[in-house]
């Protein structure tokens, strides 16, 4: 990522928790903070961490499946270093990883790009499935995950279904010249990733990930002295990581925090608790990640590079 859309990203973030300051006004807020029982912030990052091995279980699971085979320390590196672009729109810029296990074992791109979208199709179905759980009680929901659904299910349609996709790969050649040829491997590497009964049983383990994070907010709220139900801390988390993820604001930065904000107030929790909440959370699910991913590339880069080249 470009230093100069960093920084905007950064400055936008300010602007963002400034605004969610004044509205839940700062003094009230600073309040809410201090009763704050922080001994929830560590079990939130463990949980968040765990989540992030649940993910890694899938991703490698993919990476096998369309014969990519990497020993687990560069697994381990490539996985958490691409946690570093979750700030990036629909967390996008992990396809960074097609690129650095092609520098590491030279793995063409057409194999891992393909597993990285599809990953992320998981991971989007994952959110779906445990927004569902809550949708009785804000049916103003409905429409957003309905048309979720449809999108993601004409996507799926369209990869499996060899008359669709042979005239999108005929009109995608014409356009990729000399590349057309990574065109068709790529599309075999979607048909493979994309086999009902793998798709269905990678989605779960995206649920498994997701819900551990749901049940950060759940004892995040209970540290403040409050209580909200699992299912609809469930439901409120994996709708705002929904929406976040849909907008392509880089890190759904603004959305997710007003749509979690909200919906914690929406169900009862004072402005200065929801948004104390959501602030918490937003460290633990999206800086976190981000500062982890740097760090693991900042830390191990040379090292796996160098022992590859030797």
């Amino acid at each position: 990522m470009a230093k100069g859309k960093f920084w905007l990203i950064i400055l936008f973030a300010v602007v963002v928790y400034l605004l969610m300051g004044i509205y839940a006004n700062f003094g009230n807020l600073l309040s809410a903070l201090e009763e704050f029982n922080w001994i929830f912030l560590p079990v939130m990052l463990i949980l968040v961490t765990t989540g992030y091995f649940v993910r890694f279980i899938k991703w490698n699971f993919f990476l096998k499946n369309v014969d990519v085979h990497l020993p687990l320390k560069e697994n381990l590196f490539v996985f958490f270093s691409g946690l570093s672009m979750i700030i990036t729109p629909a967390k996008a810029g992990e396809i960074w990883k097609g690129w650095l296990i092609k520098d590491i074992n030279g793995e063409s791109l057409s194999k891992t790009i393909p597993v990285v979208i599809v990953d992320r199709v998981t991971d989007v179905i994952g959110l779906i499935l445990l927004s569902l759980l809550g949708i009785l009680y804000y049916k103003s929901g409905v429409s957003v995950l309905l048309i979720l659904v449809i999108l993601f299910a004409a996507f799926i349609v369209a990869i499996k279904s060899e008359k669709i996709s042979g005239r999108l790969i005929s009109i995608m050649e014409g356009r990729a010249g000399k590349y057309s040829g990574d065109i068709k491997d790529m599309h075999q590497t979607f048909q493979k990733s994309m086999n009902w009964k793998y798709l269905f049983g990678m989605s779960v383990l995206s649920v498994a990930a997701w819900f551990l994070e749901c049940l950060a907010i759940f004892l995040v709220i209970y540290g403040f002295g409050q209580s909200l139900s699992l299912v609809l801390s469930t439901f409120v988390f994996s709708f705002a990581s929904l929406a976040g993820a849909v907008s392509l604001i880089p890190g759904g930065l603004g959305v997710a925090e007003a749509t979690l904000s909200g919906l914690l107030v929406f169900f009862g929790l004072s402005s200065s608790i929801a948004v104390g909440a959501a602030l918490i959370m937003r460290f633990g699910t999206l800086w976190y990640g981000a500062i982890l991913g740097f760090l693991v590339y900042l830390i191990f880069n040379k090292r796996i590079m160098k022992s590859k080249n030797e």
